[in-house]
């Protein structure tokens, strides 16, 4: 299954739940003092899968590793690109 598959299978069980609470087609006695609540929890759940998505981002920024090893031997690919262009008449503009 795909992710995307995944999140409208997610959407879809919250959807099937949600609309008959909103509408009045199921009557549960315990959500009943929680109408306001319920009517804008889909706001809610925007808002905190906003603030888990800014985490994981900043997180994700300030927790970048550093990759001297393939630093490394990107700048010997380098050097060796130019001696080989070098050898077959290029010439750079240092």
């Amino acid at each position: 299954m795909t992710k995307l598959m995944q999140w409208l299978a997610g959407i879809f069980a919250f959807l099937a739940i949600y609309i008959p609470l909103v509408t009045g087609m199921v009557e549960i006695e315990s959500l009943r003092n929680f109408q306001y609540e319920v009517k804008i929890l889909p706001i809610v759940l925007i808002a905190l899968f906003g603030i888990h998505s800014i985490n994981v981002v900043l997180y994700r920024t300030f927790t970048i590793r550093d990759c001297n090893e393939a630093s490394e031997e990107l700048q010997k690919d380098i050097a060796d690109a130019r001696k080989d262009l070098t050898a077959k008449g290029f010439k750079f503009r240092d």
